[in-house]
C-alpha cells in the first residue's frame, strides 16, 4: 500500500515561503523609504496592508495544503479498497469452484443412499419400465457409483480467503473515512459472512475427517472390495456373505456424517458470492452508496434469522434448507408416492378423488403459524415435465388463513414430456397473503393417475 508522507505538504509550503525572499526584500525597501521620508501614517497603512496580504497568503496556502492532503487521503483510501477488490475477485473464483463441486456431490450422495433402497428400483420399473435384477444394488456398476460418492465426500474443501486488503485498511486508520456509508456496511457484511462460513465449513470438514478416520479404524470386512469394486469378481470370491458385508458398510454409523448433507453451506457460499460481487462493483465504480441494482442483488441474500425465505425450495430434485414436504389424499394418504432420483424427483399420483404433494416452511409437522414473507417475490418458477405429456396438475399456495378444504386458489398447468420452465405470476394466487405463506407449493390432482417429474421450485 502507498505510504503517505503527511509532512510533505507542509515542507512544500515552507519551501515556497523561502522562495519568496526577493519579494520580501522589495517590500522591506518600500517600508524603509517611507520611514526615511517621514511618512509614518502611510507607513502604518502600508504595514497593515502587508500583514493582511501575508495572512491571506497563509490562508490560501493552508487551503491548498488541506485540499492536497484530502486528495492524497482519497487516493490512499482507494488504494486500500482496490486491494480489497482484488482479494474479493480471487475469493469469488475459489468460492464458485467449491460451491459448484458441492452442488454436484450433494445430490450424488443422496442418490448413493437411494440406490441401495428397493423402492428406488420399484419406481424406476413402474414409471420408466426399467428392469433391474434383484441383485443389481450389489453389482459392480452400482457399488462403484456408491463408493465413489462416499470417497469424494471424504475430500475436505476449504475456502481460504485473502484478508490482506481488509486487514491493511483496518490498521491504516482510513476505515473511519467510510463511517456510516453503505460501502462500510457491505464491507463488514462480506467479511462477517466469510467468518461465518469458515466456522461452518471447519465444523463440517472436521466431521468428515472424523468419519474417514473412524471408518478406517472400524476395519469392516469387505472394505477393500467395496472401494475397489471393479478390480476383481468380489461377489464370486466372497460368496454368500458379500451382500451382507455391503449392507453392514452402508449402515455403519461412521458414514452418518457423509450422508447428512449440510445444505446451509451452499447457502452461505451463495450469500458470499452475491455480497462479494456487489462490494467489488461498488469499489470499481467508486460508489459509497447503494444503487438500486445493488439493493436488488443484496435482497437475494438469505438470512435464516428473519422472515425472508430462501428462494430455492427444490434444486435438482432435492428439497433445500428451511423446507419440508408432505402428502395427503382421499384414501389415508396412500395416493401419492414421492421419490428422489438423483437429478429430479418423481411424483406418482394414484386415481383418487384428490391427492396432493405439498412443500411447507420449517421441518416436521406442518404448522400454519410458521410463516415466511414472500411478498418481495413476483413469480413462482417450476421446472417440470410429464412422463407421457398432456398431464394436468393444479398448483396452489396457502397462507395462514386458508382452510384445509381445498378452497385455496389454484393455477392449472398442462405438461409436456419435455423439461420446461413454468413461470406463474404470484398475482394469480390472489387472495392468498404472500406476507404470511406457510405452504409454498402444492401439486394437486383429482380423479386421475399420472406421474410427473420436478427438477426445481424457485421464487423470483
Amino acid at each position: 500500500m502507498p505510504v503517505v508522507d503527511r509532512a510533505r505538504p507542509l515542507t512544500l509550503l515552507l519551501r515556497n515561503t523561502a522562495n519568496r525572499k526577493p519579494m520580501i526584500k522589495f517590500f522591506r525597501k518600500i517600508r524603509q523609504d517611507l520611514l526615511s521620508r517621514g511618512k509614518s501614517g502611510k507607513y502604518l497603512k502600508y504595514a497593515l496592508g502587508e500583514i493582511v496580504l501575508v495572512v491571506i497568503g497563509i490562508m490560501i496556502a493552508i487551503q491548498i495544503n488541506n485540499a492536497n492532503q484530502k486528495r492524497l487521503d482519497r487516493e490512499t483510501l482507494q488504494g486500500y479498497l482496490n486491494s480489497i477488490a482484488q482479494n474479493i475477485e480471487s475469493d469469488l473464483k475459489k468460492a464458485e469452484k467449491i460451491n459448484s463441486i458441492r452442488l454436484e456431490i450433494f445430490p450424488r450422495l443422496r442418490l448413493a443412499g437411494r440406490r441401495m433402497d428397493p423402492e428406488y428400483y420399484q419406481i424406476r420399473a413402474e414409471v420408466y419400465d426399467e428392469q433391474f435384477s434383484p441383485g443389481y444394488p450389489y453389482s459392480v456398476e452400482n457399488i462403484d457409483f456408491v463408493s465413489r460418492a462416499i470417497n469424494d465426500a471424504w475430500t475436505t474443501r476449504y475456502l481460504t480467503p485473502n484478508l490482506s486488503g481488509f486487514e491493511s485498511l483496518k490498521s491504516s486508520g482510513f476505515l473511519s473515512q467510510l463511517q456510516g456509508s453503505d460501502l462500510e456496511k457491505v464491507i463488514f457484511n462480506y467479511y462477517n459472512l466469510i467468518d461465518d462460513l469458515i466456522t461452518t465449513e471447519n465444523n463440517y470438514n472436521i466431521s468428515i475427517r472424523n468419519s474417514f478416520d473412524e471408518f478406517l479404524n472400524a476395519d469392516l470386512p469387505g472394505t477393500f472390495a467395496f472401494f475397489n469394486a471393479g478390480s476383481r469378481d468380489w461377489q464370486t470370491e466372497i460368496g454368500e456373505g458379500y451382500e451382507a458385508m455391503i449392507d453392514d458398510i452402508m449402515v455403519h454409523p461412521t458414514l452418518i456424517p457423509v450422508f447428512l448433507v449440510p445444505y446451509e453451506l451452499i447457502i452461505k457460499y451463495e450469500n458470499i458470492i452475491i455480497t462479494g460481487n456487489v462490494l467489488k462493483k461498488m469499489i470499481i465504480d467508486g460508489e459509497s452508496s447503494f444503487s438500486q441494482e445493488s439493493l436488488d442483488q443484496l435482497s437475494r441474500v438469505y438470512n435464516e434469522y428473519d422472515d425472508t425465505p430462501y428462494a430455492k425450495v427444490m434444486r435438482s430434485g432435492y428439497v433445500t434448507h428451511g423446507y419440508d414436504r408432505g402428502i395427503a389424499s382421499a384414501y389415508n394418504s396412500q395416493g401419492v408416492n414421492f421419490q428422489f432420483l438423483g437429478s429430479h424427483a418423481t411424483i406418482q399420483f394414484k386415481n383418487e378423488p384428490w391427492a396432493v404433494l405439498y412443500f411447507y416452511t420449517g421441518y416436521g409437522v406442518p404448522d400454519p403459524n410458521r410463516v415466511k414473507d414472500f411478498s418481495n417475490f413476483e413469480t413462482l418458477r417450476l421446472k417440470l415435465r410429464g412422463t407421457q405429456g398432456g398431464e394436468k396438475v393444479d398448483i396452489a399456495l396457502k397462507d395462514i388463513t386458508n382452510p384445509t378444504d381445498g378452497s385455496e386458489t389454484k393455477v392449472q398447468l398442462t405438461l409436456t414430456n419435455e423439461w420446461q420452465f413454468y413461470d406463474i405470476s404470484l398475482n394469480k394466487f390472489k387472495p392468498t397473503n404472500m406476507e404470511k405463506l406457510f405452504m409454498v407449493t402444492s401439486f394437486i390432482t383429482e380423479n386421475q393417475a399420472i406421474t410427473i417429474e420436478v427438477e426445481s421450485i424457485e421464487f423470483l
